[in-house]
């Protein structure tokens, strides 16, 4: 007789469409065949997982439709099964996926990456967030040996496409007109609120933010936001960081 583990494995297998001798080996026959009950099972699993990704990238398919969207939906969840109960947590590789998707739109690929990241940003777990008292004593020399670090709901993606904006007008409220025509870089986070939120940053706030998320210091941050744009100011970067819960919050209080 199969151990537990053996049998969970085997019907784990059978439902995400690999064989079903194994696990049909050990169901009993109640009105229906094993095989025909493990394919109940393995179309309840299937759709299952199918609408969850539907609901973690609404916008994904409203660009393509419902037809290529569970075709595309299909093959993804046979190759990629869920390492979570929790559905939320299911789709991260989607996007990576949609990337070589055939007859893809170009930018379908970004768009998913935008909405898994206000995926994350919504369920990302609470931590105190950066402020400026945090700034308080902190000598101006020390600024630009300092050092941030994202909270986990902080994301920022580039991409060649207006993907912010596309997303905006995909929503269930909007026409689906798309003005934009420009590469988007957007900033994700939680806000106060504790919604998701996005913006689109302009070139020298991209290569800030971007510095400071890959752990550069804020000097190094700075330089390499001057380095795009020559107007880029500090002050009202500083600014910016500390309008919305984006950084962690020092341990102790102080930076």
């Amino acid at each position: 007789m199969p151990s537990l583990r053996e049998l969970q494995r085997d019907f784990s297998a059978a439902v995400l469409g690999g064989a079903a001798e194994p696990a049909a080996a050990s169901v009993l026959e109640d009105r229906l065949p094993p095989e025909q009950r493990l394919q109940v099972y393995r179309n309840h699993v299937r759709i299952s997982l199918r609408e969850a990704l539907a609901a973690t990238f609404p916008v994904v398919r409203r660009l393509v439709g419902e037809g290529y969207f569970a075709t595309v939906a299909r093959p993804f969840v046979l190759a990629h099964p869920p390492k979570s109960p929790v559905l939320a947590d299911y789709g991260a590789a989607f996007p990576a996926f949609l990337q070589a998707a055939p007859n893809a739109p170009a930018y379908l690929a970004d768009v998913a990456r935008l909405e898994w990241a206000l995926n994350l940003a919504y369920h990302a777990p609470d931590a105190p967030a950066l402020s400026a008292q945090n700034f308080a004593g902190l000598a101006p020399d020390a600024y630009a040996t300092l050092r941030l670090v994202p909270l986990a709901s902080t994301t920022l993606i580039a991409s060649p496409h207006p993907i912010q904006a596309i997303w905006r007008a995909n929503q269930p409220d909007r026409d689906a007109t798309v003005d934009a025509t420009e590469a988007q870089t957007v900033l994700v986070w939680r806000a106060t609120d504790g919604d998701a939120a996005c913006r689109v940053l302009a070139p020298g706030e991209a290569a800030f933010f971007g510095a400071l998320i890959a752990a550069a210091s804020l000097g190094e941050a700075a330089t390499a936001a001057l380095a795009i744009d020559p107007a880029f100011e500090l002050p009202t970067a500083i600014a910016g960081l500390l309008a919305e819960p984006l950084f962690q919050a020092p341990q102790g209080g102080t930076l």
